[in-house]
């Protein structure tokens, strides 16, 4: 699965699809973000992504 198939799982649920990408946009921005700051992600359920220097 990539970006846009998860945008396309998304808008199954939202009203729009631009709907659908602005919150995968947010949610990997937030992930992003997280990790630039050193912090460790854990989404239970799904995965964890963790910082390495």
């Amino acid at each position: 699965m990539n970006r846009s198939d998860l945008i396309n799982e998304v808008a199954k649920v939202v009203s729009t699809k631009k709907e659908a990408q602005s919150a995968v946009g947010c949610v990997v921005s937030s992930i992003t973000n997280a990790m630039k700051r050193g912090e460790d992600v854990v989404l239970t359920g799904f995965g964890t992504f963790k910082y390495e220097s």
